[in-house]
């Protein structure tokens, strides 16, 4: 009896180990995303990206871990990276909305159309008032040239969001390929009116004002984009070429 007694309490011993050590794992990787999030916040991306691949270490299936971690490579340019932890994500997570939108966002930025539109769409079956969203797939409308996509898109945005600055941006240019200059520069008004410090906003204010004739007014446009911006002065020149050669500003 006595044998079986102790080998009972063996065993629950062993057991009790085990259960600890798991809680201890899942609060290490805990800590180590909180950490990396707290670094994300502060513009660290690389002691980020160190914290998130930690906890993953720690929990090999922890998907916000993966997804945080997706977002920090992104921003970082390392496309290729974010898209496999966004998959990796969503194998985890396969109802994991936002994931399947960044991934959109990141297979756009490469170039992918077909899978960018596939995420977005499954990205708004899963969260279908979500703004972001449509004005992720409005945008890839837009490259595309379906432009009655792109403005019902848009639309649904501000209908979800009123104060939306990226969605009247995006409008705002989808008004300046119809040539509709009046209705662009309104919606650039809106875009700098709720979001001062988007660049790209102030630029396709200044190709519109400068089509209107408005010299002055469009290179002060022009000066405080690349102010917030400095990357955009590579191509801003040839933005403002491709405007002028729209079919409807001729």
């Amino acid at each position: 009896m006595r044998c079986l007694f102790y080998s009972g309490l063996s065993l629950l011993l062993l057991a009790s180990s085990v259960v600890h050590a798991q809680t201890s794992r899942a609060a290490t990787a805990a800590s180590y995303l909180e950490r990396g999030n707290a670094w994300y916040a502060k513009g660290e991306l690389a002691r980020a990206i160190d914290d998130y691949s930690l906890a993953i270490a720690c929990n090999p299936r922890y998907a916000e871990a993966y997804y945080n971690r997706g977002n920090a490579r992104y921003v970082q340019g390392e496309i290729e990276g974010a898209i496999a932890d966004f998959s990796r994500t969503i194998e985890l997570a396969p109802n994991y909305a936002k994931a399947y939108n960044s991934r959109g966002v990141a297979r756009q930025a490469q170039g992918d159309l077909a899978g960018a539109l596939a995420d977005y769409n499954q990205a708004l079956k899963l969260m279908p008032k979500v703004a972001a969203v449509y004005h992720n797939r409005g945008f890839l409308w837009l490259i595309k040239g379906q432009l009655q996509a792109a403005l019902t898109d848009f639309n649904r945005a501000l209908e979800l969001d009123a104060r939306y600055a990226k969605a009247y941006n995006g409008r705002g240019h989808l008004y300046l390929v119809k040539g509709e200059l009046e209705a662009a520069l309104t919606d650039f008004d809106q875009a700098i009116k709720f979001a001062p410090h988007l660049a790209e906003a102030y630029r396709g204010r200044g190709v519109v004002r400068l089509l209107q004739g408005r010299e002055v007014e469009a290179q002060q446009d022009f000066a405080q984009c690349i102010k917030l911006n400095p990357d955009l002065q590579l191509t801003l020149e040839k933005f403002i070429e491709a405007a002028k050669q729209l079919p409807a500003v001729k």
